[in-house]
């Protein structure tokens, strides 16, 4: 791969990074949609906060914490053709697993399996994009392009749908837009051998990972208050 491949053809961090905002994105729960969140800051206005949300605020970040971790290994194995490529990938799609199984503790198993499918597609759309824009063959690419919108725009839409008092469009889709610009310029940077701006990209999608960490935790304990207190 040449390094001066463009933004649209650097997606395997890109569609691996769309997964990580949209891991709520599932079915509704009617049962309790509780009190808007107020966004991520909604915990710090707190002083206390039981075990059951403390676990859920930890696991999380965990959760997001190894995707941009596991995102950043795939992004440099592929660019170096490094022989780790295949176990990096399998950790990866591993995370989409782990996300899935979390989100069944509240919204079930058949919804935990439905976004895990859809965490899974994306990050495999993303990989048809990165080999069509390796290869040169634009017809291809502009295919898994499109495919890979339209299951960012599915997933997306669960999102919202889980949680709209908590999680509504106007908050979720800034949220998910700049993710996906800050890992696609960490993935830019690396494969064009900018590796201070690399870095730099690296700890940016660090701290935007956490405050999304965060503010998905206020939603699922705003949507669920029996639960966590």
């Amino acid at each position: 791969m040449t390094k001066t491949i463009s933004r649209t053809a650097i997606v395997l961090a890109a569609g691996a990074a769309a997964s990580l905002a949209l891991f709520f994105a599932l079915g509704t729960d009617s049962r309790a949609q509780g009190t808007p969140s107020h966004g991520h800051n909604a915990s710090h206005s707190r002083k206390h906060i039981s075990q059951a949300e403390l676990a859920l605020r930890q696991d999380m970040r965990k959760l997001w914490e190894d995707h941009i971790t596991w995102t950043r290994l795939a992004i440099v194995s592929f660019d170096a053709d490094l022989p780790d490529l295949q176990a990096t990938e399998g950790r990866l799609l591993q995370n989409q697993a782990d996300i899935g199984d979390a989100i069944a503790t509240f919204y079930g198993r058949p919804a935990g399996d439905e976004l895990t499918g859809l965490l899974r597609s994306h990050i495999l759309i993303a990989v048809d994009v990165l080999a069509a824009a390796k290869a040169g063959d634009q017809e291809a690419l502009a295919e898994a392009l499109r495919r890979w919108d339209a299951n960012g725009r599915d997933i997306a839409h669960f999102l919202t749908a889980a949680n709209p008092r908590n999680w509504p469009a106007s908050m979720t889709e800034p949220m998910m837009q700049r993710h996906l610009d800050l890992t696609t310029e960490e993935a830019v940077a690396h494969l064009q051998g900018r590796f201070e701006d690399d870095v730099a990209a690296y700890d940016a999608v660090h701290a935007e990972i956490l405050e999304m960490a965060d503010m998905l935790s206020d939603g699922i304990v705003a949507q669920f208050p029996r639960r966590f207190h």
